[in-house]
């Protein structure tokens, strides 16, 4: 068991980038429970917009990309709106993360997020519309996804996750686009971004696992 704070960051560089990003980026949406959508959040949600008395105004994807602000398509990640929520998010992206850097590296892993991020908010503006979402759990979809694809074709390096941890990621997904998780009065999940940010771990699973699988 390492009890060293700097071997664990040695030993898992970028999971502690990743939490510690979001820990800073927190008081971003601080704002939002007094109508507050101005400041750095207003740079960080997935599509430009304007707010014009008690409503907002959303830019569309095509203006997003043509005035080249790009790292809206990804920036959307670090939007946690509420102590639960952040807070449940980065306990997943340490559990899952730090196994994906440990047995690929920190360059998978970075890869795995990236793409994850962009599948997720993609598939969440798409199946949803403008809207204000944010938050890492659609990455943490895209590790989960990654490491049971992974784990599966390379067995001789797996992640260590329990199968039951995917049977219960699958059940999740599926019970979210019911609306019953929203009924508990938690939020509104963004099961969008939960499916897109699965699909992306997924792919690079699929990948990864066939590159490793080819005869040395």
């Amino acid at each position: 068991m390492i009890t060293d704070p700097w071997a664990v960051v040695r030993r898992y560089p970028l999971t502690c980038m990743i939490i510690l990003v979001n820990v800073v980026l927190y008081p971003v949406t601080s704002g939002l429970d007094s109508g507050d959508v101005t400041g750095l959040f207003q740079h960080m949600t997935f599509l430009e917009f304007q707010e014009r008395g008690p409503y907002q105004y959303f830019a569309n994807l095509t203006h997003t990309i043509e005035s080249g602000q790009y790292w809206r398509l990804l920036t959307p990640m670090f939007l946690h709106f509420g102590l639960l929520h952040i807070v449940f998010n980065l306990l997943w992206v340490w559990e899952v993360g730090r196994r994906i850097e440990l047995v690929n590296g920190s360059l998978v892993l970075l890869l795995v997020t990236l793409t994850s991020s962009l599948l997720a908010n993609f598939m969440q503006y798409f199946l949803y519309g403008p809207s204000f979402f944010g938050g890492m759990s659609g990455v943490v979809f895209g590790f989960l996804g990654y490491s049971l694809v992974w784990s599966r074709m390379v067995p001789r390096r797996t992640t260590g996750l329990p199968p039951g941890l995917y049977i219960f990621m699958l059940v999740y997904l599926a019970v979210g686009f019911t609306g019953a998780i929203d009924l508990l009065g938690l939020g509104s999940l963004a099961n969008g971004a939960h499916l897109g940010g699965l699909v992306g771990g997924v792919l690079i699973g699929i990948v990864a696992g066939g590159i490793n699988r080819r005869p040395r």
